[in-house]
């Protein structure tokens, strides 16, 4: 089968112009003023303290390229270091830019592009304006791109750029799982769905809180708010406590929540809410549908977001949930295809995880409490795992499990691997006290994702392009791992 795709093998962070100067400004001047000649005093505009920054590093920590975001909402000093070009990199820079001026509620972003680079912006779905000019003698367009009503969910309630050093917001807003954070949720609910709005005891907590996804804010230490959304794209049970109205926490609760549901794919979530917030839920993009009806002694509405239009489909083709995963699917590429699939079969879970870990190019991580015989112990994966741990000194295979005895006393090929490859491969015991959910994933190369809600069960998921929940689930796999327990009885072979 064809592996040709193109991984993309980079970090991107929001840089800090206070610490990060010295490594922005030597990209900036290596390509712009070394390699296109632009004169320093038009380089150095004196701008850059008041501006947004972003910094695309290689896997071994060099940096490589780089981009700023004015206060008016102007993109610029995009620049990637010349043997990067051509991986990805201004794409993804640029798109950070993008969500970043969404997320401070500009409504137009714009830049000056050179004119060689026209169909790369028009890609990102930038439109030129007016005619060609000269800017440090380089050929140029002005482009702009809209940011609508729908797309524009973000912090309205400051303005970028009127102060220095702005703290945009000041609260955390996360996902967070259930059997964690249930507990100051179903507080959260109570002061104020109940005892504030005077609704049922109900709605403090039911049955769908042990599937949905959750999100809480937290300012000064305290959890001030919260939201969920359950399989099918129905948010609810927004709450937010009264000294932090009006700040933006409900508008960061509603966009994790919209944010999640458009990498599931979703075409639009729906909320019932009380039609007392109807201003603020239609600024979110909701629209009412529906007769309003009486629930509670409170009048109600259903609202509705769509989430991707024939449009963005075409231009993307992605965003869209797949049905089931079998052996005769096409092949989805690791960090292109950002596509949910569905897996609800021991066959579809099984392929999945031998297409997805056959295109790893440096790690592959699994979290099974009890590394299923059916999934992981098969020649096939044992032929992945050792070709990808003997690659080079810098691939990892890593794999955690609740009990060594099952697979010690049964023997597994993944067990059999890590003692011959301890250098590249490695298997440890989670924490007891880590173990709060029953729950089974796969990640690979910081890209593709395989989830089980239940070891027991044929309920899930794959991606092979959502970094955002790879990221997520990395930081609990690397909590895991550092304080996983190590078993003599994995490292041993036995005579």
């Amino acid at each position: 089968m064809s592996r040709d795709l193109s991984i993309r093998n980079f970090d991107i962070r929001e840089a800090d112009w206070r610490f990060d100067q010295h490594i922005l400004s030597d990209i900036r001047r290596v390509v712009f003023i070394v390699e296109q000649q632009v004169p320093k005093e038009e380089e150095w505009d004196g701008r850059d303290p008041e501006s947004w920054h972003w910094l695309a590093t290689a896997p071994d920590g060099r940096p490589i390229g780089t981009a700023r975001l004015l206060p008016e909402g102007q993109i610029g000093r995009m620049a990637v270091l010349s043997e990067y070009r051509g991986a990805g990199v201004g794409a993804a820079l640029l798109e950070r830019a993008v969500a970043k001026a969404r997320h401070l509620g500009f409504e137009l972003v714009f830049l000056n592009a050179q004119s060689h680079a026209l169909s790369f912006y028009r890609k990102a779905g930038f439109i030129a304006q007016g005619d060609e000019f000269e800017e440090a003698g380089i050929a140029h367009f002005r482009m702009t791109r809209g940011l609508s009503a729908q797309e524009n969910g973000g912090q309205k309630f400051v303005r970028p750029g009127e102060v220095p050093d702005v703290a945009i917001r000041a609260f955390d807003a996360a996902e967070v799982e259930w059997p964690v954070a249930g507990k100051i949720i179903r507080k959260i609910r109570e002061l104020v769905l109940v005892h504030e709005l005077g609704l049922n005891s109900d709605v403090v907590t039911d049955e769908a809180d042990e599937t949905a996804f959750h999100w809480q804010a937290v300012a000064d230490h305290q959890v001030v708010g919260c939201v969920r959304m359950n399989l099918e794209g129905t948010i609810s049970r927004l709450a937010v406590l009264e000294s932090h109205r009006r700040q933006g926490v409900g508008h960061a609760l509603l966009e994790l929540a919209v944010g999640k549901a458009q990498r599931f794919g979703y075409q639009e979530v729906k909320l019932m809410a009380l039609t007392a917030l109807d201003h603020f839920y239609r600024d979110e993009g909701f629209l009412p549908r529906g007769e309003k009806f009486e629930e509670q002694g409170h009048e109600h509405q259903e609202y509705f977001r769509t989430l991707v239009s024939e449009e963005v489909l075409e231009r993307t083709r992605t965003a869209y949930v797949g049905d089931d995963y079998g052996a005769d699917d096409v092949t989805y590429r690791l960090g292109q295809d950002d596509r949910l699939l569905l897996l609800r079969k021991e066959e579809e879970f099984r392929n999945v995880i031998l297409e997805m870990c056959k295109q790893a190019n440096a790690s592959i991580r699994i979290y099974s409490p009890v590394l299923e015989h059916k999934l992981f112990d098969n020649q096939d994966l044992r032929e992945i795992c050792s070709a990808l741990a003997r690659r080079n000194k810098y691939t990892r295979i890593e794999v955690l499990i609740y009990d060594s005895h099952r697979v010690v006393k049964n023997g597994h090929a993944l067990l059999e691997l890590s003692r011959k490859l301890p250098s590249s491969m490695g298997m440890r015991i989670v924490d007891p006290e880590l173990r709060t959910l029953n729950h089974e994933y796969v990640l690979v190369d910081d890209y593709g994702l395989i989830y089980r809600h239940d070891y027991e069960g044929w309920d899930g998921y794959a991606n092979f392009d959502d970094q955002t929940e790879c990221n997520r689930f990395g930081r609990q796999f690397k909590a895991a791992w550092e304080s996983g327990q190590y078993d003599p009885n994995l490292r041993h072979l036995r005579l």
